[in-house]
C-alpha cells in the first residue's frame, strides 16, 4: 500500500438555512395612525344591472335596520335590568364601585351621582370620564332624602322600561323573521342563486369602506372620551334616559317643599280647605273646656295627632253624619292626596292591593254586624252591603210574601229596617214609617223596571259608593258609603304610618324652631348629615386645640337640651319658667321644673299613689297641695263639712198634724206617743 498518496478532501458543508421571512405588515400598521384607512381588497367582479342591485340593496338595508333595531332593544333591556339590579344592590350606600358594570350603566350612575350630591359641599371636582389607566375612584352618592328619591324613581322607571321593551322585542321578533325571508326571496328572484353571495359581499365591502372612511376623516382629533359608554355602538343612551326621568326631581316639580322629597306629608292644603270649616267635628276637648274655644284650639298639630290615632275611633258618628257633605269632601280630598303621594314615593306599590283588601274586610264586618270600628252596629243595615257589591233584587232582602197590605208590613217591620231595604234597592227612604212601608210594599207585585221614576233616589255620578264621586252628591250618600270611604282613607294611612308619625314629630319640633334651625334641618334631610373626619394636625398646633370639638357643651345655667342635643334658647327657657323648681312632699320631695310640669304632675300616677298612701282621695280639692300636713288638715275639714251636709231624717223630715201644724219627725213621734196630737 502506498502511504505517500494524499488523503481525500473532507465533504462539503451543508448550505446555510434560508433567511427568516419578513415580519407581517401588522406590526408596521400599528405604528401608523390608528384611524388611517386600511387597504381595501379589490371589489368583487360581479355584474348586476342597476335596478336589480337597487332592489337587493333596499332589501338588505331594511333587514339590517330591523336586525340592528332588535339588537338595540335587546341591549337596552339588559342595560335597564342591570341598572335596576345595581340600584337594589347598592341602596343607601354612600359610595358605589361602578367599575364592574358596562359603560352605558356607568354613565347612568354618574348622572345619578351628580344629581344626588350637595352642590355646596363639592370641594373637589373629579373627572369621571378621564381616559386614564388608573383605577377609577368609587362614585359618591347622596345619603339624604334627595338621593333616596332619585334612586327609587330611577328603579321604578327602569323596571317599567324592561317590561315595555320586552313586549316590543317580542313583537319585533315576529316582524324580523318575515322581513328577512322577504329579503332572501328578493335576492334569489332578482339574480341567479349562485350569484346571491357575491352580490351581498360586494354591497358589504362598499358599506364597510364608507364607514371606515368616515371615521378616518372625523375621529382623528379625538383625545378624550366624553362618556364611559358609546350610545351609538351600544344601541341605547341610558344616561340621557335617566337624566330625563329625574328631571322633575331636580326642578322641584315632583315634590312640594314641605314634603322634603317624600319624607313627610304636606297636609296643609287639605287642612285649610276641608278641615277648618268643620273644626267642631274633629275637635275633642276635655270635659272642662267651654263650647266657645274648643274648635278654635284645634290646630294643625292636633289634626295630625288625630290622624295618627285614627279618625274612625276619635270622631263620633253623630258628628260625621251631621255634616255629612263636608266630611265626605274631606275624605275625598284626603284619599286623592294620599294616592298621589304613594304613586310618587312608592311607584312600585300596587294601590289596588291596598284598597281592595280594606274594602273587602269592611264589607265582611258590615255584613255581619251592620257596623264596623267607629260606627254603631245596626242589624237592620246588614243587607246594605251585598256579597258582590252589585245591585240586588227585591227577593234578596225582606220577604214581602207574608204581608197582604202595607199596614201589616208597617206593624211587623221596624222603620230602620224599611229604610235600609229601600236604600239597598235604590229607592227613596225618606218620609214616615207608613210612607216607607207603602213604597216598599209596591215592589211586591211591580217589577223594579216598571216602577215610576219618582220612587227612585237620585244617584251620584259614578254610583253612590264610587270612590271618586264628587262632593256635591255627598249628601245623597248613605251611612255605609261614608263608612266605606273612611275605611279606604284609614288603609292608605296605615300604609304611610311611619311617614305620618315623622310628619307629626316634625310639626311639633317646628313650633319651637327658628328659621335658621328649620333650614338646617331641611338641608340635613335632603343631603344627609355631614360626617366630618378627623382634622389634620398642623405644625405648632397643640393637641388640646384639636380636641375642642369633643369638649362638653358649655351650659353653666343648666338650660334643658332641645331635640338637637343643644341647649334651648335662653329666652324660651325664661318664658316657660324653667328656672323655677317646685317641690312636692307627697311625691317624695320630687322637684318639678317649670310651672306647667308642676301643674300637670297632680294628675300623674306618682302623685295619685302618694295620695292613696295617705288614704286621701286625689280630687280637684287637693290640686296645688304639696305638703302632707296641709293635705291631712284639708281632708279633715272636708270630712266635717261632708258630715254637716249629710241628711238627718229626725231633724229635717217634717210632719203635719190634723190642725195643720208643721212638726219635725222627732217632735211628731214624741207627741204621738203621749197622745197629745
Amino acid at each position: 500500500m502506498d502511504y505517500s498518496a494524499p488523503p481525500p478532501p473532507p465533504p462539503p458543508l451543508p448550505p446555510p438555512p434560508p433567511p427568516p421571512p419578513p415580519p407581517p405588515p401588522m406590526q408596521q400598521q400599528q405604528q401608523h395612525h390608528m384611524h388611517a384607512p386600511p387597504q381595501m381588497a379589490a371589489p368583487l367582479n360581479v355584474t348586476v344591472d342597476p335596478e336589480t342591485e337597487a332592489s337587493i340593496r333596499g332589501a338588505l338595508q331594511t333587514s339590517a335596520q330591523l336586525i340592528e333595531q332588535a339588537r338595540a332593544l335587546g341591549t337596552e333591556r339588559e342595560a335597564n335590568h342591570l341598572l335596576a339590579s345595581s340600584l337594589l344592590l347598592h341602596a343607601d350606600e354612600p359610595e358605589v364601585d361602578i367599575s364592574k358594570y358596562p359603560g352605558g350603566v356607568q354613565d347612568a350612575w354618574v348622572v345619578l351621582s351628580e344629581a344626588s350630591k350637595q352642590q355646596s359641599s363639592q370641594k373637589q371636582t373629579i373627572d369621571l370620564y378621564a381616559a386614564t389607566e388608573k383605577e377609577q375612584e368609587k362614585l359618591p352618592m347622596g345619603t339624604g332624602q334627595l338621593g333616596k328619591a332619585i334612586q327609587h324613581t330611577t328603579l321604578s322607571d327602569s323596571l317599567q322600561k324592561v317590561v315595555a321593551l320586552d313586549k316590543e322585542l317580542k313583537q319585533l321578533e315576529k316582524d324580523k323573521s318575515r322581513v328577512l325571508k322577504k329579503a332572501i326571496s328578493t335576492a334569489k328572484t332578482s339574480v341567479h342563486g349562485s350569484m346571491v353571495g357575491p352580490v351581498w359581499l360586494k354591497l358589504f365591502d362598499e358599506r364597510l369602506h364608507e364607514i371606515r372612511s368616515y371615521h378616518a376623516r372625523h375621529d382623528s382629533g379625538r383625545t378624550k372620551r366624553s362618556r364611559l359608554g358609546d350610545p351609538v355602538a351600544d344601541g341605547y343612551d341610558l344616561a340621557s334616559s335617566v337624566a330625563e326621568t329625574i328631571q322633575p326631581i331636580k326642578e322641584g316639580t315632583m315634590f312640594d317643599a314641605e314634603e322634603v322629597m317624600g319624607k313627610y306629608l304636606d297636609l296643609t292644603n287639605v287642612y285649610e280647605s276641608t278641615v277648618v270649616p268643620i273644626k267642631h267635628v274633629f275637635a275633642t276637648p276635655p270635659a272642662n273646656a267651654t263650647t266657645t274655644n274648643k274648635a278654635a284650639d284645634f290646630g294643625f298639630v292636633d289634626f295630625l295627632s288625630l290622624l295618627s290615632a285614627g279618625i274612625n275611633m276619635k270622631v263620633s258618628e253623630e258628628k260625621k253624619l251631621k255634616d255629612r257633605r263636608k266630611y265626605v269632601k274631606f275624605l275625598n280630598a284626603m284619599q286623592a292626596y294620599l294616592e298621589d303621594f304613594l304613586k310618587r314615593t312608592q311607584p312600585l306599590l300596587d294601590l289596588k292591593g291596598v284598597i281592595e283588601p280594606a274594602i273587602k274586610e269592611f264589607e265582611e264586618d258590615w255584613r255581619q254586624t251592620g257596623g264596623c270600628d267607629g260606627w254603631e252596629a245596626k242589624p237592620a243595615e246588614k243587607s246594605m252591603v251585598s256579597s258582590d257589591g252589585a245591585a240586588t233584587d227585591a227577593t234578596s232582602g225582606i220577604d214581602l210574601s207574608p204581608y197582604s197590605s202595607a199596614a201589616e208590613l208597617e206593624k211587623a217591620v221596624d222603620g230602620d229596617a224599611l229604610k235600609a231595604e229601600l236604600s239597598r234597592l235604590g229607592l227613596k227612604c225618606g218620609g214616615t214609617v207608613a210612607d216607607r212601608a207603602k213604597r216598599l210594599f209596591t215592589t211586591k207585585d211591580t217589577p223594579m223596571d216598571k216602577l215610576p221614576k219618582k220612587f227612585f233616589a237620585k244617584k251620584a255620578k259614578g254610583g253612590a259608593a264610587g270612590v271618586g264621586a264628587p262632593a256635591s252628591t255627598a249628601k245623597n250618600e248613605s251611612r255605609v258609603d261614608v263608612a266605606r270611604r273612611e275605611a279606604i282613607v284609614i288603609a292608605l294611612f296605615n300604609q304611610l304610618k311611619p311617614t305620618l308619625e315623622a310628619t307629626l314629630k316634625r310639626s311639633e319640633r317646628r313650633e319651637t324652631q327658628t328659621n335658621r334651625e328649620r333650614e338646617k334641618e331641611m338641608n340635613e334631610d335632603l343631603h344627609g348629615s355631614e360626617i366630618k373626619g378627623p382634622k389634620e394636625k398642623k405644625e405648632g398646633e397643640d393637641e388640646e386645640d384639636s380636641d375642642d370639638e369633643d369638649a362638653p357643651i358649655y351650659n353653666p345655667k343648666g338650660v334643658p337640651l332641645g331635640w338637637d342635643g343643644k341647649p334651648i334658647p335662653y329666652w324660651l327657657f325664661k318664658l316657660h319658667g324653667l328656672n323655677h323648681f317646685y317641690t312636692c312632699e307627697i311625691c317624695g320631695n320630687e322637684a318639678y321644673r317649670g310651672r306647667r310640669n308642676f301643674e300637670m304632675h297632680f294628675a300623674e300616677s306618682k302623685h295619685a299613689f302618694g295620695m292613696k298612701c295617705l288614704e286621701i282621695p286625689n280630687t280637684k280639692h287637693f290640686h296645688g297641695v304639696t305638703t302632707i300636713e296641709d293635705a291631712k288638715n284639708l281632708w279633715d275639714k272636708l270630712k266635717h263639712q261632708l258630715q254637716r251636709q249629710e241628711f238627718d231624717g229626725s231633724k229635717e223630715e217634717e210632719y203635719e198634724d190634723s190642725h195643720g201644724n208643721v212638726l219635725s219627725r222627732s217632735t211628731y213621734e214624741d207627741l204621738a206617743r203621749q197622745g197629745m196630737l
